[in-house]
């Protein structure tokens, strides 16, 4: 294997710095988060929960949240942990979908992002991610700039 003293001289201490914290993660962040149960000890908060607290932080509104029991959130507790919040926040929207207020929370972000920027519609950053997303999902974006992948090697 690469010594770390090799390893030191070959990367920059912000790419070795990467690879502590990926190493950390894999290690032991990415079993605990696997570990969990969606919908039984973590989950997004429902609709229906969303609409019955109005006041609830945006937070737990768009984190993962602890529950207590199958499909039962807790009232108000929230993982103390940032990378576990993310871990499980990237799980919980995998398996439950995104809802419909979180694509229009983004849609409306995007649409401020592009009433801002400058320059050609077509051009902008925020008009250029749209249309890279709508050609993911398997659209086309009517009088968007063709965005060609880099040739592979």
């Amino acid at each position: 294997g690469v010594g770390e003293a090799e390893m030191r001289r070959a990367l920059t201490d912000d790419a070795f710095k990467l690879l502590n914290l990926t190493r950390d993660w894999l290690v032991s962040l990415l079993p605990h988060v696997l570990g969990k149960a969606s919908r039984v000890s973590f989950g997004l908060l429902s609709a229906s929960f969303l609409r019955s607290h109005p006041t609830t932080p945006l937070s737990r509104r768009v984190l993962a949240v602890p529950f207590v029991g199958k499909d039962c959130p807790s009232e108000s507790s929230q993982f103390s942990h940032p990378d576990v919040a993310i871990g499980l926040t990237i799980l919980a929207y995998r398996y439950e979908k995104l809802r419909w207020a979180d694509f229009m929370r983004v849609m409306r972000e995007l649409r401020a992002e592009l009433s801002v920027q400058i320059g050609p519609y077509k051009l902008r950053p925020a008009s250029l991610t749209f249309a890279a997303w709508v050609a993911a999902a398997g659209g086309r974006v009517r009088g968007a700039v063709e965005q060609h992948p880099p040739p592979r090697a």
